[in-house]
């Protein structure tokens, strides 16, 4: 499990713009897909209620639930 600890955001989401709240959550997703994807890893997300994990050959699956 890969945790990124800090976002680098200048100043707190309470603070920002909508641009600045999209800009900071982009940098933070690009950060961990590095960190995950150097390590060999997925990242997951959720999609229209789906869990989905994204690989670092590009490959988006949904995640499925086993019994």
């Amino acid at each position: 499990m890969i945790i990124l600890l800090y976002g680098g955001a200048s100043k707190s989401v309470f603070e920002m713009t909508d641009e600045e709240f999209e800009q900071a959550a982009q940098n933070i997703l690009r950060r961990a897909k590095e960190k995950a994807f150097s390590e060999g890893l997925p990242i997951y997300f959720g999609r229209n209620g789906k869990l989905m994990a994204e690989y670092p050959d590009g490959r988006i699956e949904e995640v499925k639930k086993e019994l």
